[in-house]
This record gives structure tokens, sequence and C-alpha cells, in this order.
């Protein structure tokens, strides 16, 4: 995908639909960005909200990685993504993919 795909799924999902479960996991789906293996990424066992805190230096990669954990922990803890809605950590994510689409850096 180029900048102008990547740009619109994200701003789309952050104007559209940005305290939505299913529209974070369709837009990761759209740009093939679901992480599989998180192990590239994140110790184990995860302690997400320590992976959270390193948010304001994370590439973009690591963006969708930390936004699939989200997901994935959900799938564990039932509302788990709801209550980071709520926090805010799926919307910083997105908007931080945003601030290094615009910047080339994806």
């Amino acid at each position: 995908m180029n900048q102008k795909d990547i740009l619109f799924v994200l701003n789309n999902l952050m104007e559209m639909h940005p305290m939505r479960k299913d529209a974070y996991y369709g837009a990761l789906r759209t740009l093939g960005l679901l992480i599989i293996d998180d192990r590239r990424f994140f110790k184990v066992p995860i302690d997400a909200q320590a992976e959270l805190e390193k948010l304001e230096k994370a590439d973009f990669e690591t963006c969708a990685a930390l936004l699939t954990m989200l997901l994935r922990e959900d799938h564990w803890f039932e509302n788990a993504f709801d209550e980071r809605l709520v926090q805010g950590w799926p919307q910083k994510i997105v908007k931080r993919m945003i601030t290094l689409a615009k910047e080339g850096k994806y």
C-alpha cells in the first residue's frame, strides 16, 4: 500500500470509528498489519502496560504489533479492549501511525 492509502484507512478509523474494536481489526487487516509473530516485538509473557509505555519511540510496524496486542488481549480478558479505548491507547497508537505515515516511515 502507498502512503495515501495508509493515511486514508487510518484517518477514516479515527474520524468515523474511533471507539469500535472491529474497526481497528478491520483497519489492520486491510493494511496487512495484523502481527501474528509478536515474539519479534515483545518478551513473553507480555506485559501489555510496559509495552504500551514504549509507544512514543515505536516505529510503524511496532505500532501495528501494539494494536494487535490489544486486540489479542481482549480475546483473553473480556472487555479489555473497551477499557483500553477508555484509556485512549488504541487511539494514541493510530495517531502515532498517522504521524509516521505522513513522514514516510511505514
